[in-house]
Order: structure tokens, then C-alpha cells, then sequence
């Protein structure tokens, strides 16, 4: 399954709400509880987005269900350097909070 980041939050170039970051964490969630499921994410056209956003999503399935749950089952596409450094902020702050 492939989630298009700015048609599933509005259509915006910055992504910041925890509202937006829960509408994809639900949506991926129902593919993820599949036994083979996997989701790829596709920033195209978002430019930024905030360590609350990204939370919503990453934290929380990292703080619930450990790193592994999202490991090799979550792909990133078109993403920039600024969200992929915002990623693997939340999920180092996020496996540390499971420690």
C-alpha cells in the first residue's frame, strides 16, 4: 500500500499537526495488522514536516510495538533530507523511552 503524505493531510507543502500525523498512523495501521502487510510513504511534494507529525506515526508504533514492528514493513520514498533526519530523530528518542 502506498500513502501519499500531502493528498492524505491536506494537500500542504508543511506537515506539523498531530491530528494529520494520526490520520496516517491509522491509515497505516490497517495495513500493518495485515500478516504481510507494508506501507510505503510517499513525501512527494513535502517539503517539511515536524517531530510532532512524524510521532504520531513512528513514535507511537516504535514505543508500542518496538522498532522491529516498523523495520523492513514501512518504506520511505521521496522524502527529504530535513524529514528523514526528523524520522530518525523520533525513533531514536522513541526506542530510548522503551529502554
Amino acid at each position: 500500500m502506498v500513502i501519499n503524505i500531502k493528498n492524505e493531510t491536506g494537500g500542504f507543502e508543511f506537515v506539523g499537526s498531530r491530528g494529520a500525523g494520526e490520520t496516517i498512523r491509522k491509515i497505516m495501521k490497517k495495513e500493518l495488522d495485515k500478516k504481510d502487510g507494508i506501507v510505503t510513504l510517499d513525501f512527494s511534494g513535502i517539503e517539511q514536516v515536524t517531530q510532532s507529525f512524524i510521532d504520531e506515526f513512528f513514535g507511537i508504533f516504535v514505543r508500542a510495538f518496538g522498532v522491529e514492528y516498523i523495520k523492513g514493513r514501512v518504506r520511505l520514498v521521496n522524502e527529504t533530507q530535513g524529514t528523514k533526519d526528523t524520522i530518525n530523530y523520533v525513533i531514536k528518542y522513541s526506542i530510548k523511552k522503551t529502554a
